[in-house]
């Protein structure tokens, strides 16, 4: 019987894999769906990013969410541009991921810059859910130049507020600003500038953001290693969760543009995803 359901979650791996090399297609999803459902017997499938990195996929909240992304229905634009700048990476140059969720984008990076000395990926996810499968998929792919950090990062050290949704463990902000964020957890923050002082040697060429409203205080918490590596920023504008905070689009732009930085704006869907290239 284990060798029977052993071999099916083979073949469910194998036809998850054939899928992430087809563009998107409707229905593609559904199929993606029901091959983790029914040949995953209960355990998570792998499946193979367009980098050749793999997750884990299970038919749990963190799978559901990360399937789009692997079936390129989700920020296939933001996917591409990423590992078009993570190509253009030299030995010893490092990547920032604040808000990595179960490692989608810091996967992928720390697979590309693996043979490279010296250069890592540094993780940063507060969410332990989340965190938990960040660290499974790193696992996954043997990936030692991961820094997997369980903490927030914002502009101030301490211990704040999560907020998370029970029911979609891979989420949260640090304020309630949606009405389902009703769980808490208290967690770590560190500025991006004063962890990195534990990492002198390491050159920050790429960082991207998605931390639920907190980007500029993650970037002024970053000022120096800005003005110092000027690195290419991901990130996507939420007007909603920037207000929560107490702060706009427009200010947060500003932030940049004052450091030297220009914007590429991607196609617009529910948020607007934004490249910050310095000058």
């Amino acid at each position: 019987m284990g060798e029977k359901l052993n071999l099916r979650r083979r073949i469910g791996s194998v036809i998850l894999d054939g899928l992430s090399y087809l563009p998107y297609f409707k229905g593609k999803g559904l199929l993606a769906l029901w091959t983790v459902r029914w040949l995953g017997g209960g355990a998570p499938l792998t499946m193979r990013l367009p980098n050749g990195s793999r997750v884990w996929i299970g038919n749990d909240q963190a799978g559901h969410a990360l399937l789009p992304y692997c079936i390129g229905k989700y920020e296939h634009e933001f996917t591409q541009l990423f590992l078009r700048f993570l190509r253009q990476l030299g030995p010893g140059e490092c990547v920032v991921d604040l808000g990595a969720n179960v490692g989608y984008y810091a996967v992928m990076a720390a697979w590309q810059l693996r043979h490279f000395e010296g250069s890592l990926v540094f993780a940063f996810e507060p969410n332990p859910h989340a965190f938990k499968h960040l660290r499974s998929n790193k696992t996954l792919n043997g990936l030692n130049n991961l820094v997997a950090v369980q903490q927030a990062v914002g502009n101030q050290t301490g211990w704040i507020t999560l907020y998370i949704n029970p029911n979609g463990i891979t989420f949260g902000s640090l304020q309630p600003y949606l009405s389902h964020l009703v769980e808490q957890c208290e967690v770590q923050m560190t500025t991006l500038d004063e962890f990195l002082s534990q990492y002198p040697m390491s050159r920050i060429g790429l960082i991207k953001m998605d931390i639920e409203g907190a980007e500029l205080l993650a970037l002024q918490g970053a000022k120096k290693t800005l003005e110092k590596f000027r690195p290419v920023i991901f990130y996507e504008e939420n007007e909603a969760a920037y207000n929560a905070f107490g702060y706009t689009v427009a200010e947060l732009r500003s932030f940049l543009q004052e450091l030297g930085y220009r914007f590429h704006l991607m196609k617009p869907t529910d948020v607007q995803n934004v490249v910050a290239l310095p000058g």
